[in-house]
C-alpha cells in the first residue's frame, strides 16, 4: 500500500519537473491597434542611388539599413567608406519613419561543406566579438554620430547552447549600455528559438525570417509556412506585439538552389502560383504575389503581430503599379483599421 501512495507522489513531481524544463512559456501578448501595425523595410545600402525608387517610403513605418556596417572579432565596428553619405541620402527621403542600423559580424571562414561546421565556425567569431567588452559602446557610438533609433543583428544562427548563451549575455549588456534611448532588434527563425527569457524581455522587435523555407512541392515561403512560424514563437512565449512577420519580395527557385529574383522584374510575367519558368536557366522562380502578401498581413493582423517585416525593399514594383507588394500590405493594414 505504500507504493502505491508513493507513485502518485512520484508522477506529480516528474510532471512539475517536465514542465519546469519542457514545457512552452506562453505570455500574454500585448494588444495591437492596426492603425500601430509596423511596416519594416530592410533598404540595402547599394541599392542606394539615383535609379533608388523611393514612391513605396510612405507605406514604410520602419527602415533598416543594410549592408554598409560590421564588427570584426575583436568588437571593433567598420563602417563603409560610403557610410555617411548613404545615412545622408536615406534621411532625405524618409519623413517620420523609424531608422535603425543593421550590423552584421564577422563572416565565417570555415573550409568545409557541411553548413553545421560553417556555422559553428561563424558562431566562434560572433563570440569573440561579444565577448570583447567594446562591442556595447562602439554600436551606441555610431548610433549616437549618425542619429539612429536602434541597432538590428541578423546573426545566422547561432545553434549550439554556447553560442546562445554568449549572444545572450551580450544582448542584455547592450541593453544596458544603450539604456531606453536606443532599441534593440534581431532578426530571427522560427525552427531555432533557444533565447533565454532575459534575453528576449532586453530586446524590443523581433522578425520572423519566414522565407528560404518551402513546401514538399518546392513552393517558397507559403502561407503554411508563415503559419507555423507565428506558432513557434507563440509557442516560446514571445510577446507577439514585438513580432514583424518577415516577407520575401523576392523569389527562389524551386529546387532551392543558390538564386534570388526581385519580383519587380517577373510580376508581370507570373501565374496564378506565383511562378515563373526561366528558359535561360531550366529553374522555376516560386514568388509571393500580391494575394499572397495581402493575405499573409491580414494573417499577421487577426494573430495580434506588431507588423510585417519586408527583405528587402527595392525589390518591389513601383507604388503606381497595381501588383505592388507594399500596396497589398497597405490594402490589409487600412481595411483592418475601418
Amino acid at each position: 500500500m505504500k507504493k502505491i501512495k508513493v507513485l502518485p507522489a512520484v508522477l506529480c513531481l516528474l510532471l512539475m519537473l517536465t514542465c519546469l524544463f519542457g514545457c512552452s512559456h506562453k505570455t500574454n501578448s500585448t494588444p495591437v491597434n492596426p492603425g500601430d501595425f509596423r511596416v519594416t523595410a530592410y533598404v540595402v545600402s547599394d541599392r542606394l542611388n539615383e535609379t533608388f525608387d523611393a514612391s513605396n517610403l510612405d507605406k514604410v513605418t520602419d527602415v533598416i539599413l543594410f549592408g554598409n556596417a560590421t564588427y570584426d572579432e575583436q568588437g571593433n565596428v567598420n563602417l563603409s567608406d560610403t557610410f555617411g553619405a548613404d545615412v545622408e541620402f536615406l534621411k532625405h527621403l524618409i519623413t517620420d519613419q523609424r531608422l535603425y542600423l543593421n550590423i552584421l559580424g564577422p563572416a565565417s571562414q570555415s573550409q568545409s561543406d557541411d553548413w553545421n561546421e560553417q556555422m559553428y565556425d561563424l558562431a566562434d567569431r560572433n563570440t569573440f566579438a561579444f565577448e570583447s567588452g567594446v562591442l556595447e559602446a562602439g554600436i551606441k557610438d555610431v548610433l549616437e554620430e549618425y542619429g539612429f533609433d536602434g541597432v538590428v543583428f541578423d546573426y545566422e544562427f547561432p545553434l549550439r547552447k554556447k553560442d546562445w548563451k554568449s549572444f545572450d549575455k551580450f544582448i542584455v549588456s547592450l541593453d544596458n549600455v544603450l539604456g531606453d534611448d536606443y532599441k534593440i532588434g534581431m532578426s530571427m527563425v522560427g525552427w531555432n528559438l533557444k533565447q533565454s527569457r532575459e534575453a528576449i524581455e532586453a530586446v524590443d522587435f523581433f522578425e520572423i525570417m519566414s522565407y528560404d523555407l518551402w513546401d514538399d512541392d518546392g513552393n517558397h515561403a507559403t502561407i503554411d509556412i508563415a503559419k507555423d512560424d507565428i506558432k513557434q514563437f507563440e509557442k516560446k512565449g514571445y510577446d507577439k506585439a514585438k513580432l514583424d512577420l518577415g516577407l520575401p519580395f523576392y523569389a527562389r527557385p524551386t529546387t532551392k538552389d543558390a538564386y534570388w529574383y526581385d519580383y519587380k522584374d517577373y510580376c508581370n510575367f507570373l501565374d496564378e502560383n506565383g511562378l515563373y519558368d526561366d528558359s535561360e536557366t531550366g529553374l522555376t522562380f516560386s514568388f509571393n504575389t500580391y494575394d499572397v502578401i495581402k493575405e499573409k498581413t491580414e494573417i499577421a493582423i487577426e494573430s495580434g503581430l506588431g507588423g510585417m517585416m519586408v527583405w528587402h525593399y527595392s525589390c518591389d514594383t513601383s507604388a503606381d503599379n497595381e501588383k505592388s507588394l507594399f500596396n497589398a500590405i497597405d490594402s490589409a493594414k487600412q481595411e483592418a483599421c475601418k
